[in-house]
């Protein structure tokens, strides 16, 4: 768990030190994550689940304060750790 914490935050930073070509259209991409993360949602525990909804939260809130910040990475990642889960 303590590992995940640290790869998330430091996909955080990797993907908010990085130039953002446009404006990310956060909201666009919130609905985007969800929809790919419902194939898993009844595939994993309940406090990974939701440790995965307080991630990708706070990615899209970090989105929308106009920061040059992408959470299509943190998301990706998000998603990954549920199918590995999941395959469990």
């Amino acid at each position: 768990m303590f590992k995940q914490l640290i790869a998330v935050s430091a996909a955080f930073v990797a993907v908010g030190l990085g130039p953002a070509a446009a404006k990310e259209d956060c909201d666009g991409g919130f609905k985007a994550h969800l929809g790919g993360m419902t194939i898993y949602i009844n595939k994993v525990q309940g406090p990974d689940l939701v440790n995965a909804m307080r991630q990708s939260l706070d990615a899209y809130q970090s989105c929308t304060t106009g920061d040059d910040f992408s959470p299509r990475g943190v998301w990706d990642k998000i998603i990954a750790d549920m199918r590995e889960k999941a395959a469990k």
